[in-house]
């Protein structure tokens, strides 16, 4: 299953059901769970996604809910806690790549899609190949609203937070950059 955008009215009530399990996990630390149920599988996919291998983002996804854990006393909910989650994140593996100095990226996108046709497959892996050639040399910061939105399905006001821009830029940038990269497509078809 892969992670799906959401619409402005969806966003609005996970933000409400994000607030509510803050802090209800405030209060009482036993609901902490719920936090994780609803969030460990888009942050071990954007962790997979972004190492390629299950065994580092199954630790990283320990490492983020730990510190969440520990951080939430200290928390604010102001509407964005999958932004917080993320930002998390983010700065585990900057700490991961200084250790470790290595990625596998977009190949393991293919992996996180629902099984089909094995014809539909071979097409499929064919446009997946391209598409991940055109991404691979794309700027870090292009290929992470990319990471973001896709493998972690955050709303355009989270990735904002995330990435320190405003929603309407970060959503300006992702439609941007996905008429480029479906234009690049087209013309390798043509």
């Amino acid at each position: 299953m892969r992670a799906t955008p959401m619409s402005a009215s969806q966003t609005e009530l996970a933000v409400d059901e994000d607030a509510s399990l803050v802090l209800a996990a405030q209060n009482d630390p036993t609901h902490f769970l719920a936090l994780y149920d609803r969030w460990a599988t888009r942050v071990y996919r954007y962790f997979l996604h972004r190492l390629g291998q299950v065994a580092a983002a199954e630790d990283l996804t320990s490492a983020l809910f730990l510190s969440a854990y520990q951080a939430l006393p200290r928390y604010r909910h102001r509407g964005h806690f999958p932004a917080w989650l993320f930002t998390i994140a983010r700065n585990l593996l900057v700490e991961h790549y200084r250790k470790r100095q290595h990625e596998v990226p977009f190949e393991l996108a293919r992996h996180l899609t629902a099984a089909s046709e094995p014809a539909a497959d071979f097409d499929r892996d064919n446009e997946i190949q391209l598409l991940v050639g055109l991404v691979r040399r794309l700027p870090e910061a292009e290929q992470e609203l990319i990471r973001l939105r896709y493998v972690a399905g955050l709303s355009f006001a989270d990735m904002g937070v995330v990435v320190n821009k405003r929603p309407d830029a970060v959503k300006k940038s992702l439609y941007r950059l996905q008429a480029r990269l479906q234009s690049l497509l087209e013309a390798d078809h043509a």
